[in-house]
C-alpha cells in the first residue's frame, strides 16, 4: 500500500480565507440583524467583533478589521502547529 504525505498549509492562503470567510460571516449576521432586530441570534456574533450599536458606522470598521485580523491570527496559529505536526 503506498504512502502518502500530508501537505503542509500555505499559512498565507489559510489567513485570507479565514479572513474573507469571517468577513463575509460578519456582514451576512450583521445584514440580518439590521432586517430583523427581534432576531437575537445574529446579534451574539456581530456583539463578538464590536461593542458599537448595530446602526453606526464604527460597527463594519469594527467587524471587518477585527475579522481579517481574527483570520490572520487562527491562520497562523492553525498553519503552524499543523505544519509542525506533520513534519513528525
Amino acid at each position: 500500500m503506498p504512502t502518502t504525505q500530508n501537505a503542509p498549509f500555505n499559512i498565507s492562503a489559510l489567513g485570507w480565507a479565514l479572513s474573507a470567510a469571517l468577513v463575509v460571516l460578519f456582514v451576512i449576521c450583521l445584514v440580518v440583524a439590521l432586517l430583523f432586530p427581534d432576531l437575537r441570534a445574529s446579534h451574539a456574533w456581530v456583539g463578538l467583533f464590536s461593542a458599537a450599536p448595530l446602526d453606526s458606522v464604527r460597527v463594519w470598521i469594527d467587524g471587518i478589521v477585527f475579522s481579517i485580523a481574527f483570520g490572520w491570527v487562527t491562520a497562523a496559529v492553525l498553519g503552524a502547529v499543523y505544519n509542525r505536526l506533520i513534519a513528525r
